[in-house]
């Protein structure tokens, strides 16, 4: 298990610290390991996200609802943004407006959020690692927004295919178009021009 958290940190896109022999087995007494079929939930829409999870293998959409429609906020995939959770809930610890479910099995090793606080007040490299996190996930919500707000469709395609590469091959089409902000007829004609 040890080396399965190391590995997934070594797979992340940022250059992340190395955890340190202690650290390794205390967040393997710790941690928990779920397998989802797809269409399992992680957490539905109303549920405090008590756990955040380290995915090993599949895919999870993290989606909210809005006038009865399904928003596809991100994706989270074994080499881009591997930590599972509705981060909002996580570490407020109230209810989540999000859902994450599986698109595919999955394998996700789970930290509960008050071991996970033991571990940042224990080990020096596990705080940095998490505050290293924070900072990433910050930057690629950021990211995100500005993507929706100010890139045009064909930009935003292009872009989700730099990011996922392989996943437009792994998931329902309208998933990405809820993903991208463009109506599944849209990405359509972009893949059709680009192909």
């Amino acid at each position: 298990m040890a080396n399965t958290i190391q590995d997934i940190l070594n797979n992340f896109q940022v250059e992340l610290p190395q955890l340190s022999t202690n650290t390794l087995i205390a967040i393997r007494d710790k941690i928990t390991t779920i397998k989802l079929k797809k269409g399992d939930a992680f957490l539905s829409s109303g549920q405090i996200s008590n756990r955040v999870g380290f995915l090993e293998k599949g895919v999870l959409r993290i989606f909210y609802l809005s006038n009865d429609k399904e928003h596809t906020s991100y994706f989270n995939v074994e080499n881009r943004n591997p930590f599972v959770a509705s981060f909002t809930s996580f570490l407020q610890q109230k209810p989540s407006h999000e859902s994450i479910i599986a698109l595919e099995d999955c394998t996700i090793h789970c930290l509960p959020f008050s071991e996970l606080q033991k571990l940042y007040s224990t080990f020096s490299d596990m705080e940095r690692l998490g505050r290293i996190l924070a900072e990433q996930n910050y930057l690629m919500a950021i990211e995100r927004i500005q993507d929706l707000q100010q890139q045009k469709a064909d930009f935003k395609y292009d872009k989700f295919l730099s990011l996922y590469p392989g996943l437009m091959n792994r998931i329902p089409h309208h998933y990405i178009s809820s993903y991208l902000g463009i109506t599944p007829e849209s990405l359509s004609r972009i893949r059709k021009k680009t192909n």
